[in-house]
């Protein structure tokens, strides 16, 4: 059996991305064997991706942290991994990475590097077929090892049984039974910049006034706490789950919505592997970073409106659409 080894110590959506890799590698090769390395922070967004089999924590900022840390991680496993890997792919081409495939006994790694590090891969130079999304590059890693091209294939997250019933329960506290409908809203990323503006996010929300639909503010860590602490001075027309949600639950909650209104992070990936309706707002919109992170075309129901297109109409006015075409294609 050929067994696979994905090292990817990045955040949240980042490790989403990596699942059409994943998936392709699981449609060539059924029967094998996938062991992906994820930031600790994040293993739930590996464990549940679609072509996972095993998952594997590195706690890069803290027992695993530099190059200490990257050696004691190295003596924890490498009795697990004695076997080897048939072949290991690197996201990012991170050196702490290339470096712990080999020591796996990874028999080929693949991944894009410049550096002199380069010299322990098993690829050269990498021809993309001019495409820059990040997961299609990501599963052209594979195309090294098979010598054959890889399929354009939709991320899919699948959230365990319990992470549902979490949910229910977590929405029924809440105040949402099963006969509401609600819409999610992710307005905070990592950077500002990409951010919804707060006033635009409360016209926004009120807006949905309007209709049946509830609104679920979204969102994990202080600046999303500190944002809808702000949002909630402008209108008090939303249910706030920041940080209420593991990533598992969270992509459960997303299912169970009628749509998602995402910035660009990890969030809206979350909500394309769920295969939900997402409305895509990219305040970064930039033909460079469209093109590098937008959402595959033909691949997700979703609706990309760029930093120009995002008043509070145009994005309510966009999401009722998609759902409404979604409702009537069942």
């Amino acid at each position: 059996m050929k067994n696979f080894l994905i090292i990817n110590t990045s955040f949240f959506g980042d490790i989403l991305l990596t699942g059409p890799l994943c998936r392709n590698i699981k449609a060539v090769f059924p029967d094998s064997h996938t062991v992906f390395i994820a930031n600790k922070p994040f293993i739930d967004a590996a464990r549940h991706l679609d072509g996972v089999d095993e998952v594997i924590a590195y706690d890069k900022n803290g027992q695993h942290h530099g190059i200490l840390g990257a050696y004691r991680f190295y003596q924890q496993y490498r009795h697990v991994f004695a076997a080897g890997f048939t072949a290991a792919f690197v996201i990012y081409g991170n050196e702490r990475g290339i470096i712990l495939a080999r020591l796996f006994g990874a028999k080929k790694v693949y991944a894009e590097n410049k550096g002199l590090i380069r010299l322990l891969l098993s690829n050269k130079n990498i021809d993309y077929h001019g495409k820059y999304r990040v997961p299609e590059r990501n599963a052209i890693l594979l195309e090294q090892y098979i010598h054959a091209p890889v399929k354009d294939l939709p991320m899919i997250y699948k959230p365990p049984r319990i992470a549902y019933d979490d949910a229910v329960q977590l929405l029924e506290a809440a105040g949402i039974d099963n006969t509401d409908k609600f819409i999610c809203i992710c307005a905070v990323s990592k950077k500002i910049e990409k951010d919804i503006p707060v006033k635009i996010c409360a016209q926004l929300i009120d807006k949905f006034q309007s209709t049946d639909y509830k609104v679920l503010f979204l969102g994990a860590g202080s600046r999303a706490t500190k944002y809808s602490g702000q949002l909630r001075e402008l209108t008090t027309h939303y249910i706030d789950f920041t940080n209420k949600t593991s990533i598992a639950q969270l992509a459960a909650i997303l299912q169970l919505s009628a749509a998602l209104i995402s910035v660009d992070t990890g969030t809206m990936h979350l909500g394309l592997a769920v295969d939900i309706p997402v409305t895509a707002l990219f305040y970064i919109s930039d033909d460079a970073h469209i093109a590098k992170w937008a959402p595959g075309p033909n691949l997700y129901k979703a609706n990309l409106l760029k930093s120009n297109e995002c008043s509070p109409d145009r994005v309510f006015a966009a999401t009722l659409n998609i759902v409404s075409d979604q409702s009537n294609s069942v």
